[in-house]
């Protein structure tokens, strides 16, 4: 009897555990349902179309900016630059000083430059720089009322022409002055010219070659004769007595007319003057291409006043490199 009270409680207790279960399992939901639904009332999605759309409107805006800016600075740039290609050799050079020998002398003679930018004196040589007048040039600069901003030196013809020292002994004595101009101007930018070339006349007067070209293994003998045909040319004789000297080097050569022969060779003297420059942290202005016939005179020495208007373009691109020079 007990046995069967037993099973039937038991059947009747089973569908209330499933009617639990089942009532328990709808209020989890129902929680579950309501958790999710205040979550996002409480964080209600952003919509970030709108946000999107003016970060795009900025940047945009941005670049137009930028693009503009580029633009303006470009102008600016172009507009300097013609301003300085429309100025004079003159107003170029304004606060600087080409001090040096007759190489100097001949950018005044051929009115490339100024008077009072121009300091120079036919002879004067580092070699002897006191006596030559070389530093009383120098003295003159220093004691103006306004130190130059450069400082172009050009110097050394008459040291390679008419002293005859060695590319060695030119450079020891060009540093020495290099040392005391830097000395007297320690904030003048100075500039170092390369010894400009020297032709010489064939037997029909035309100049020909460049004093760059190769010489003559015994350059001893060479230099001893060429010497003295340059120094009486530095002595002020005559073009026809130069001509003469010229004509009688190349007169064992039957081709004379097509052909020359170097007045002088200045190679190893300018690159003597490079490695002084490099030492000294100095500028070089290396002018040694300037050797078309063009440039000179028919004494093949005296430069032109094209060279003249070719070496003031390299002086000024050498210190002005942030312009267009042309």
């Amino acid at each position: 009897m007990f046995e069967k009270n037993k099973e039937k409680m038991k059947e009747k207790m089973e569908p209330d555990k499933v009617l639990r279960f089942a009532i328990v399992a709808v209020i989890l939901l129902f929680l579950i349902g309501a958790l999710i639904i205040g979550t996002r009332m409480m964080n209600p999605r952003v919509d970030a179309t709108e946000g999107v759309k003016k970060l795009t409107e900025l940047e945009d805006a941005n670049v137009q900016k930028i693009d503009a800016k580029i633009q303006e600075l470009e102008q600016t740039e172009a507009d300097e630059a013609a301003a300085w290609k429309a100025k004079s050799a003159k107003e170029k050079m304004d606060g600087c000083i080409v001090l040096g020998d007759s190489t100097a002398l001949g950018f005044r003679q051929n009115d490339i430059l100024s008077k009072s930018q121009v300091k120079s004196k036919d002879g004067a040589t580092v070699s002897d720089a006191e006596g030559s007048g070389l530093n009383e040039l120098l003295t003159a600069v220093t004691e103006a009322e306004t130190a130059p901003q450069k400082l172009i030196l050009c110097i050394g013809r008459g040291d390679v022409a008419v002293s005859g020292e060695t590319a060695d002994a030119f450079a020891a004595n060009y540093k020495s002055f290099v040392e005391q101009v830097k000395a007297a101007l320690p904030d003048t930018k100075v500039y170092v010219c390369s010894i400009p070339a020297y032709l010489s006349l064939t037997s029909t007067g035309d100049v020909a070659g460049s004093a760059d070209s190769d010489t003559d293994s015994d350059s001893d003998a060479k230099d001893t004769t060429d010497n003295s045909n340059l120094k009486s040319s530095t002595d002020s004789k005559s073009s026809t007595d130069s001509k003469s000297n010229s004509d009688s080097d190349t007169s064992s050569d039957d081709s004379s007319s097509s052909k020359m022969s170097t007045a002088l060779d200045v190679t190893s003297y300018n690159e003597a003057l490079k490695a002084l420059c490099k030492e000294e942290k100095v500028k070089y202005v290396d002018t040694t291409d300037l050797t078309d016939a063009s440039y000179y005179g028919e004494d093949g020495s005296t430069m032109t006043k094209a060279y003249y208007e070719a070496c003031i373009n390299k002086i000024l691109e050498a210190a002005f490199r942030n312009y267009v020079i042309q």
